[in-house]
């Protein structure tokens, strides 16, 4: 992947595929300490499990628990439906379980 630079209207290549950002880095940085304080208010005493999808979701949970004042765990799950291709078969494989125990456990996915 390669970025031209930090802007909107600027290109995202990922492989052949170009993509247009629909938000800069700042944008993303500040909404995820928005989203960090929010999560620490609201389970304030708490300890919730983080899920994330993999693999679309590990950077942006690894920088959202870097600004959490909680402890917490983390697990991830990791579906496919596309295989090789680009388009979706229709059919969702289960590619990896959670291994935690999420009964009567706060879950933020």
């Amino acid at each position: 992947m390669s970025v031209l630079s930090n802007e909107k209207n600027d290109v995202v290549m990922v492989g052949d595929e170009k993509f247009v950002p629909l938000y800069t880095k700042d944008e993303i940085r500040l909404r995820i300490t928005e989203l960090a304080s929010e999560i620490s208010r609201e389970y304030v005493g708490k300890v919730p499990i983080f899920i994330g999808v993999l693999n679309g979701s590990f950077i942006f949970l690894s920088d959202l628990i870097k600004e959490v004042s909680l402890d917490c765990e983390i697990d991830f799950f990791k579906l496919s439906s596309y295989g090789d291709e680009k388009i979706s078969s229709g059919n969702v494989t289960l590619l990896k379980e959670l291994n935690c125990d999420v009964n009567g456990r706060d879950i933020i996915i």
